[in-house]
């Protein structure tokens, strides 16, 4: 994910909630009053096929015991946006701060990125401290859109329920959950949601980016998200839309997609975790792709040491000025190199290739990315001789009103 190279202008975390938050190397854990210990939980497992429901006693006021009903059919939730990233709540009831370990209470909400092109759950390593989280084993190096992630610690955060829902329809959305304390676990938010969360929903993961509005009199509802536990919950959707194939990553486990840029095939990595659709510079020539024009001194050179001052200087103002019209984004690479990527200097043509069985997915005319950022590398994409590779990010995805992930038949719908 391009998340996790840490673009420099990030805007600032949401507020949660009203309860106050303990802020932990810039990111927020809300402490969350719970009113009962147990409740009906609806298990969707690490298989794609396993969904189980188990019936627990819900214990109120230490006397009233009360049964709750199962959710059927899919669960929605409301889907976050984090500055430039999208997410997901999740509540745990079991964990605390440690200011409330001192009062003897538990209950917090954690907000994490829903990154596709990682391949590794991960947690800020402040976030899991400040929880006093167990560590359950040694996660190894895993891969991002940013690049290689070294290995670390891996902490059980346990079952969570989903943020957002009425108390009365909370049930355990997911039972021990972990996560690695990796360098790279979000900008933006606690953590991230990996690949793998993805293909624990048989019927897939629906984005409404804008949310909807059942008739004219009715009000809309925010931006959601919806999980499905079977293929035929979500048979409606893949009906009404166009989907296109993702092809795995050898290894990795990555997924990519058929990138189309003014007729031109090219492979990509499908990122919901990048702001922006981005090129190499392959791609970009291959496809005609000119970028916006950024030059402080028409091009011309001097050996005098201080006019090659002076042009520095100009060309560090022509650079900023770029980047106030929205022509550059800098970004720091896994190292922490700066890396620049130029703007498309005009929209071009963006679609989803079609493929057997399969219709081409058009998102109109669009401004992208040119530059070669690390996780290219996962196609083979960085260096004079690469091949054209790209990454597909959030700017083109949610042009359309809503999407449809199926990772577990690799396949997306829009």
């Amino acid at each position: 994910m391009i998340a996790t190279t840490y673009f420099l202008l990030v805007a600032p975390l949401f507020s949660l909630s009203n309860h106050r938050s303990v802020v932990v190397d810039g990111f927020s854990i809300v402490p969350k009053p719970l009113s009962r210990t147990t409740i009906s939980t609806q298990l969707f497992g690490s298989a794609p096929d396993v969904l189980e429901d188990v019936q627990l006693d819900d214990f109120r006021n230490d006397s009233q015991q009360e049964q709750q009903q199962q959710p059927v059919g899919p669960v929605r939730a409301p889907l976050k946006l984090l500055g430039p990233y999208i997410g997901l709540g999740l509540t745990f009831p079991n964990l605390a701060t440690s200011s409330q370990r001192a009062r003897n209470i538990s209950g917090i909400a954690l907000d994490f990125v829903l990154d596709t092109a990682a391949n590794i759950n991960t947690l800020n390593a402040q976030v899991a401290q400040e929880l006093n989280l167990e560590v359950v084993a040694e996660a190894p190096a895993g891969v991002s859109a940013s690049g290689p992630i070294a290995g670390g610690a891996t902490y059980l955060l346990g079952d969570c329920e989903l943020e957002g829902l009425p108390e009365e329809d909370q049930f355990t959305f997911m039972e021990n959950l972990t996560a690695s304390a990796l360098p790279v676990a979000s900008p933006a938010a606690a953590g991230l949601l990996s690949m793998p969360f993805f293909h624990c929903f048989e019927g897939g993961v629906e984005f409404d980016w804008y949310g909807q509005q059942q008739g004219e009199n009715d009000e809309k509802l925010p931006p959601f998200i919806t999980f499905y536990g079977s293929m035929e919950e979500s048979s409606h959707l893949v009906k009404e839309m166009k989907g296109v194939p993702i092809k795995e990553l050898p290894v990795t486990r990555l997924p990519t997609v058929k990138l189309n840029i003014n007729g031109v095939e090219i492979p990509a990595l499908f990122d919901t975790g990048s702001p922006i659709t981005v090129l190499n510079s392959q791609a970009a020539e291959q496809a005609g792709v000119n970028t916006a024009k950024i030059d402080s001194n028409n091009g011309k050179k001097n050996s005098n040491l201080l006019a090659g001052l002076v042009n520095k200087v100009q060309q560090a103002q022509a650079m900023a000025q770029a980047a106030a019209r929205g022509d550059v984004l800098t970004i720091a690479g896994s190292t922490g190199e700066r890396i620049n990527l130029i703007k498309s200097e005009s929209p071009v043509q963006v679609s989803l290739s079609p493929s057997d069985g399969y219709s081409e997915v058009s998102f109109g005319e669009r401004s992208i990315y040119v530059g070669n950022i690390p996780g290219l590398a996962a196609l083979n994409g960085l260096g004079d001789d690469s091949p054209p590779a790209a990454v597909l990010g959030m700017d083109v995805l949610r042009s359309k009103p809503k999407m449809l992930l199926i990772a577990s038949n690799h396949e997306v719908y829009f």
